[in-house]
């Protein structure tokens, strides 16, 4: 599968460099520390604790899984006991060895798991890649059971308004944002029901934001990105509950 080829490879420099800073190697030391480093430096993973069936899952689907983060957010802080499934384009060489993993092209393919047999899905920074949003709506739809959730990320619009490395465009792969609206009307239209949308503006980057400089100085961490953060909130989380068979 030719599409995105080489994408993986920049998921995983980027894995790697994040193992070799040295506030995640402080982080790491410390159970809390660690949780809200993760959860402030992967703000796709900041609402998956307010899933209400985050705990008791026994499959959770990745779509659009890559290197696993949320799969090892998830095992680590959440659910130890789950069934981690992920869906990629292309298998990920730093994708931990309990994920069962598959080839799906989310654009134009069906998942390949049977209709209601999944108890949790998420897709984290795969919207905005997509050419055919509807499908991955659909299909996250039909493999959840009755009851079940899908939790969706992706950019905000107002990631266009942020400069250089966090602006929307410096993504080759990136097709378009999102807005509130518009993301919620799409789960509607898929027939989710007791949908949620939120823009991620942490307000832990308030204690963050006046130490960047000396973090940045250091290079203890590339802290600068939490003032874009928390000012343009560039990032769109979707919950929404299948009520229907």
């Amino acid at each position: 599968m030719e599409k995105h080829k080489g994408y993986q490879r920049l998921l995983e420099e980027g894995e790697k460099s994040t193992k070799e800073k040295l506030i995640f190697k402080i982080s790491s030391k410390y159970k809390f520390l660690e949780r809200k480093y993760w959860e402030l430096s992967r703000l796709g993973l900041y609402g998956l604790k307010d899933i209400p069936n985050i705990k008791t899952a026994s499959k959770i689907l990745d779509i659009g899984c890559g290197s696993g983060s949320s799969f090892v957010y998830i095992k680590n802080f959440l659910n130890p006991n789950a069934d981690f499934l992920g869906v990629d384009l292309h298998k990920n060489q730093e994708l931990p060895d309990f994920v069962s993993f598959k080839v799906c092209d989310i654009d134009k393919d069906a998942l390949p798991y049977e209709d209601g047999s999944i108890d949790l899905v998420i897709s984290i920074y795969v919207l905005e890649h997509l050419y055919n949003p509807g499908n991955l709506f659909s299909e996250a739809y039909r493999v959840l059971k009755k009851g079940g959730y899908f939790y969706c990320v992706t950019e905000y619009y107002t990631s266009l308004f942020c400069p250089d490395k966090y602006n929307f465009y410096q993504d080759p792969t990136h097709v378009r944002p999102w807005t509130k609206r518009a993301i919620k009307s799409l789960g509607e239209m898929k027939g989710f029901d007791n949908i949620k949308v939120k823009r991620v503006r942490p307000i832990e980057y308030l204690g963050i934001i006046p130490f960047i400089p000396l973090l940045e100085v250091f290079k203890i961490a590339d802290a600068s990105f939490t003032f874009y953060q928390f000012l343009f909130g560039s990032t769109v989380i979707f919950v929404g509950k299948k009520t229907n068979e």
